[in-house]
């Protein structure tokens, strides 16, 4: 029989900040993606929702073969309230992550993507797409899963406008995240290996 390890969250770089501080105006919100840009990734879409959400500020982190043509596009529509950041490492994306009040992740093709984790434990609720089922994110309690692209600007528009949620799934993405620590993992990884063994040793 097959099962799951998934991937462990590094707790030197991934952590919640103190309690929240944030202002409610619209004004101080931030929106983090981070990964690849590549087709699959569906950038394009961030880019989409800064345009919709000028008051917001939109921050990319990763490169990738989309790169390009994601500066283009955010030219063409003068948005200026979207950076690229580039590559991080690990403990600048904590650092992001803590600094950002939504996590949005529209890839449409993934595993079990280690940022949703990442993005949990800093206490950021998340936002991706629900056709490959992260396991990361709890729907309606630590973020959303969305069925379509139209759900996906939605389920933004309402954390966005909501603080009380955002803090309410905030709290719970940190809870969640405790599920994937090191210690978990490993031990889950030592089972699976002393299985092995102990079936080995009965053949």
């Amino acid at each position: 029989e097959s099962t799951i390890v998934h991937d462990g969250i590094d707790r030197r770089f991934f952590f919640a900040r103190p309690e929240s501080t944030e202002v409610h105006s619209t004004n101080s919100l931030v929106v983090l993606y981070a990964g690849s840009l590549q087709p699959r990734k569906r950038v394009e879409l961030v880019i989409e929702e800064a345009v919709r959400w000028p008051s917001v500020q939109f921050r990319l982190a990763g490169r990738g073969e989309t790169e390009e043509r994601c500066r283009v596009l955010c030219r063409k529509h003068d948005c200026r309230n979207l950076s690229f950041l580039g590559h991080l490492s690990s403990a600048q994306l904590g650092e992001e992550m803590r600094r950002a009040h939504v996590f949005l992740f529209p890839s449409i093709l993934e595993g079990h993507p280690q940022v949703l984790g990442q993005a949990a434990a800093c206490g950021l609720p998340a936002i991706a797409m629900n056709v490959y089922r992260p396991e990361y994110v709890l729907h309606g309690e630590t973020g959303f899963l969305a069925e379509s692209d139209a759900e996906l600007t939605q389920k933004l528009d309402v954390l966005l406008r909501d603080s009380v949620l955002r803090r309410s799934m905030a709290s719970a993405a940190v809870q969640h995240s405790r599920k994937f620590d090191w210690d978990r993992i490993a031990e889950q990884w030592a089972g699976v290996f002393r299985e092995v063994v102990a079936e080995r040793r009965n053949s």
